[in-house]
């Protein structure tokens, strides 16, 4: 399996790209958006919301490469692009699906990222950092429950702090089709600090929150929700709602700014 590890890559050489040569790209994407190479734009390029609304509307869900600045520096980066729920524009940061990727990782892995962007996959703390600290973004996370049927949450402000922080999150204005919010009620996550099984920040003086292959997560304490936990159809769930824990077939957490509206 090829893996796309999450990590800024050569330095993509500044300029202005001629009009023909945009011209290219653009009907080359048009034609064969599956085989999409680099984005002809400016280098605000930095997340699948502005790519929707800015190059074509027709894309299929998929990875693409896009520019993207961090910390001073622009990079070419894959992310992949949810098209098509609420209006799309959405930028996945997490997939569970089946299992197949080992979410039991070190503080480097959480970081940097790691997985397959087609598979299971978690897109990266510093890259994340590096999408959300520079403007209003929301959240959602999409499930499947064990009997098949799905809902959502829904968060209208998103945001993970940087590194110096150890990657504190900053969540709020919860919506969605669950009758209680995870992040906010029994454990509250708000504020606290990315926790991994060999850096323990969450604030159970007890344990450490991360061991026994629990995944990475922001932890006060263990736990009202987990979407890293290992992956299981049965046992002790990792969603806490309405007074009872559940486990999850299929996660997807998806970012994108807060006036996001392509159509």
């Amino acid at each position: 399996m090829i893996t796309f590890h999450v990590i800024f890559m050569s330095l993509f050489t500044t300029g202005i790209i001629a009009s023909t040569q945009c011209d290219t790209h653009i009907n080359a994407i048009r034609k064969n958006a599956t085989g999409l190479q680099y984005p002809c734009g400016l280098p605000s390029d930095d997340n699948c919301c502005y790519f929707k609304e800015n190059h074509f509307d027709q894309s299929p869900s998929g990875v693409y490469k896009m520019n993207s600045w961090c910390s001073g520096r622009l990079s070419i980066v894959g992310m992949y692009c949810d098209t098509t729920t609420a209006n799309g524009g959405w930028t996945v940061i997490q997939r569970r699906k089946d299992g197949s990727e080992n979410f039991n990782r070190p503080w480097a892995d959480y970081e940097k990222g790691f997985g397959d962007l087609n598979g299971e996959f978690w897109y990266g703390l510093k890259a994340m950092n590096c999408l959300t600290q520079t403007g209003k973004w929301e959240l959602r996370v999409d499930f499947e429950f064990p009997n098949k049927t799905r809902s959502y949450l829904h968060y209208n402000l998103f945001r993970v702090g940087n590194a110096s922080e150890e990657y504190p999150l900053t969540i709020g204005g919860f919506t969605g089709e669950t009758p209680t919010d995870p992040f906010s009620t029994q454990q509250p996550l708000n504020g606290m600090k990315f926790t991994t099984y060999d850096k323990d920040n969450d604030k159970d003086d007890s344990i450490n929150c991360a061991d026994g292959e629990r995944g990475g997560w922001w932890h006060r304490a263990c736990w009202s929700i987990n979407l890293n936990y290992r992956y299981k159809s049965s046992g002790v769930g990792f969603l806490y709602l309405t007074k009872q824990y559940y486990n999850l077939r299929w996660i997807e957490m998806k970012i994108h700014p807060l006036n996001c509206s392509p159509q």
